[in-house]
């Protein structure tokens, strides 16, 4: 009896902490009628949340050596850190992301800012190598907050300003994964590993009270939607939206050739420039220097241009970033210099542009559209490296470089099959004008006017205007 009643007692304390952890506060609160254009203080927290989440997959890449040392294990057993961290982030994007379609997104990200910092806090503490690897795949399984917020960018902008909002997300999600590994290295070097971990696990603490007190209690997409249903979904959309494979394999050919570069950039500066770890690892503030950049570039250019034409431009950008980074880098390090800064400005712009191109595949169905893009970009971050380690190995840097180079190379033959106004898989019906639609330019936000037609018909799901006019 009296085990029953503590059983009780346990839930009913289990249940009044999971209430407290959903509460909303009441300035939070959905109003329907109210304009909920995304603003640029909340873009910027959505970045920021962006960037502190996703370091959480890199913080272990430069120092596999130390945790082997501590851990007192061998190098390649160390080396499962990375390979298990990922393949958690993977059923992430395919099990979790979809679920924002069919739940409040609040109580979602919060919960999942909440489980990875408690999960992260075990990684700090535990002195067992078998748990720091379970828990590492259990904090790259939930470490998907980033997935989540660039739905709601592309669904909350006002449009004038979606490509920069995109953009701005984006350049959080690429400075975490650059800042993880400088950052890492650097405090490792000089201090503990674990300081590290305790940092992100502040980081994450912060970004999860300025969340709780700021962001919006967002409607659900698809209200009466199931998981298995989701789930099929994210099979099905590949074959029946042509826009959304199209700038899926793009993403996949981008990502090999990012992730390519950036694992034999360091074979290359050790081995023929004979730099040290600390100059290798500063090596990557080149790298961070055009994600300031990318939200100016998304005004200039993806903001006036059909993506299309946007993609078009970084692709040449970047081919000739590498052109010149492959065969400049066997004699000066001016090659990887250029490579690294105008080859991830090219990058980034090219990230941006899909993103906007697909924002319309499915508004109700948006994060089902991320899960399906965002594997593509997870598959080419493997199939960059293993073949780009590979040709490394065989031939030098000009194999590595010329493999990347055929890679921009697919990315623009993939975008020549499929105009910018084509409906179909294969062709260039409806013209070959790259610039923006007058009438897509002096839209109206989204948000507000979906709102307002969602209570109109009786439900809580949200349509961006710009996609029921087939822009």
């Amino acid at each position: 009896m009296m085990s029953e009643k503590s059983s009780a007692n346990r839930t009913a304390g289990f249940l009044s902490a999971v209430k407290r952890l959903i509460w909303t506060p009441p300035w939070v609160k959905w109003d329907p009628e109210a304009n909920h254009d995304l603003s640029w203080g909340m873009n910027i927290l959505f970045g920021m949340a962006a960037s502190f989440s996703v370091a959480n997959l890199y913080y272990s890449h430069p120092i596999l050596n130390i945790l082997a040392d501590d851990f007192d294990i061998s190098d390649q057993r160390s080396s499962l850190v990375p390979t298990l961290t990922q393949a958690g982030y993977a059923a992430g994007l395919l099990l979790i992301v979809p679920v924002g379609d069919i739940v409040r997104r609040r109580p979602m990200i919060l919960s999942l800012i909440f489980m990875t910092s408690l999960i992260w806090l075990g990684c700090t503490l535990t002195q067992s190598f078998s748990a720091f690897l379970g828990l590492s795949f259990l904090v790259g399984l939930l470490t998907v907050t980033p997935q989540l917020m660039f739905p709601l960018a592309v669904q909350y902008a006002p449009q004038r300003h979606r490509a920069t909002m995109i953009s701005v997300v984006m350049s959080g999600l690429v400075f975490g994964v650059l800042v993880a590994r400088l950052l890492s290295g650097l405090v490792t070097q000089f201090t503990s590993w674990r300081n590290v971990y305790w940092v992100s696990f502040g980081l994450q603490v912060l970004t999860w009270i300025f969340l709780f007190f700021t962001m919006p209690d967002y409607p659900v997409l698809s209200p009466g939607t199931s998981y298995p249903r989701i789930l099929l979904k994210i099979i099905k959309l590949p074959f029946r939206k042509p826009e959304l494979t199209q700038n899926a394999l793009i993403a996949f050919l981008t990502m090999g050739m990012f992730t390519s570069f950036w694992t034999t950039l360091t074979f290359q500066l050790a081995d023929t420039f004979h730099l040290s770890t600390l100059a290798i690892g500063l090596f990557a503030l080149i790298g961070i220097s055009p994600v300031f950049l990318n939200p100016i570039v998304s005004r200039l250019l993806i903001s006036r241009l059909h993506p299309h034409g946007s993609l078009i431009i970084a692709h040449l950008m970047t081919i000739a970033a590498i052109c010149i980074g492959t065969w400049v880098g066997t004699l000066s390090l001016a090659g990887p210099v250029i490579w690294a800064f105008f080859g991830d400005l090219g990058m980034n712009t090219i990230i941006v542009a899909n993103r906007v191109a697909i924002a319309h595949v499915d508004p109700t169905a948006q994060n089902a559209v991320n899960s399906v893009y965002m594997v593509h970009t997870f598959c080419g971050q493997l199939f960059g490296t293993a073949v780009g380690n590979a040709l490394y190995a065989q031939g030098g840097w000009t194999w590595s470089g010329a493999f990347n180079i055929a890679q921009m190379i697919a990315g623009l033959v993939v975008l020549a099959l499929r105009g910018p106004h084509e409906k179909s898989w294969i062709g260039w019906r409806g013209g070959w004008s790259l610039r923006k639609p007058k009438t897509e330019e002096s839209s109206l936000g989204p948000a507000a006017q979906a709102d307002i037609e969602a209570i109109h018909e009786g439900t809580s799901s949200e349509v961006p205007t710009d996609c029921q006019k087939g822009v």
